[in-house]
């Protein structure tokens, strides 16, 4: 069997439905803490949760293969603790974990990564046969804090990055890459890098968006104490607004100007150039 734990979340269904293309759907289990949300995937569902470590082995009997996603609150190291714990207790044969771009690096300005990092490590230690995808930045990630959106709205997308670049990938690459591991079994004691097919800067960006929307958007450089200002003012929230600023200093220093070819070699497919990417989601960028 192949398990795929938050199987009723985005990159969880998506990632099941990718590896059904690939193996006999009667091999795949969906895991989560929300079995009924994935009733419409075709394959079996059962419940599993990390705060729930007993019942999580014992879903995991007879796993050959785990995708273990990782947890988006911020009890996630002791939840991954356990689910590696699992694992282990249930004779998986292969973990494969979902990461962020350059985890084991010190100095990372990314608040997430201390925790991505010792997951990492706990996982190597474990004495599993494992695989870490890093992925690098989604590309969904401009359209669901509204950058993108506001951008095209305005004619304006603000920047603070200068000339830093980003490997933004598509989630839906993202899943197809986990299937392909999961599916083939490949790529054990591999942490690998996944991204897009380029690194690309703001003006990149906003060009793609000219390209894909017919909306003209240009690039305007700001300094990094107006930058969340620039966001607010289009209507992004507060939060949102800081988070993307700080994002925007650490592409400026070049923590996510990563390329690699993972996608195509893993998948036998390129990764979706960021242009393709709006243009089919042109409906989620213009009014």
């Amino acid at each position: 069997m192949i398990a795929v734990t938050g199987a009723s979340g985005n990159l969880g269904s998506l990632t099941v439905r990718h590896l059904i293309q690939r193996t006999d759907a009667a091999r795949v289990l969906a895991l989560s803490r929300t079995p009924e949300r994935s009733a419409g995937l075709g394959v079996k569902i059962c419940h599993g949760d990390f705060d729930e470590p007993d019942t999580l082995v014992r879903a995991l009997d007879g796993v050959e293969r785990l995708l273990i996603i990782s947890i988006g609150t911020d009890d996630r190291l002791p939840k991954h603790a356990r689910a590696i714990d699992a694992a282990a207790k249930a004779g998986v044969g292969h973990v494969v974990f979902t990461s962020i771009t350059r985890a084991g690096d010190p100095g990372h300005p990314n608040p997430l990564v201390p925790d991505y990092g010792a997951t990492e490590r706990m996982l190597a230690n474990s004495g599993l046969p494992f695989t870490v995808l890093r992925f690098n930045v989604w590309v969904e990630m401009l359209t669901l804090i509204g950058v993108a959106p506001r951008a095209v709205a305005t004619g304006v997308l603000p920047s603070n990055s200068r000339d830093g670049r980003i490997g933004h990938l598509t989630r839906d690459d993202s899943a197809a890459v986990a299937a392909a591991v999961l599916a083939e079994g490949g790529s054990q004691g591999e942490i690998l890098e996944v991204t897009g097919p380029e690194a690309v800067t703001d003006t990149d960006i906003a060009a793609a968006l000219t390209e894909a929307t017919g909306h003209r958007v240009r690039c305007e450089d700001v300094s990094d104490a107006e930058h969340p200002q620039r966001l607010v003012d289009q209507g992004i929230s507060e939060h949102f607004a800081h988070g993307w600023s700080t994002a925007g200093i650490a592409k400026r220093n070049g923590w996510y100007d990563i390329t690699t070819h993972t996608v195509q070699r893993l998948t036998g497919e390129p990764a979706t150039p960021l242009t393709d990417y709006f243009a089919a989601h042109r409906a989620d960028l213009v009014d």
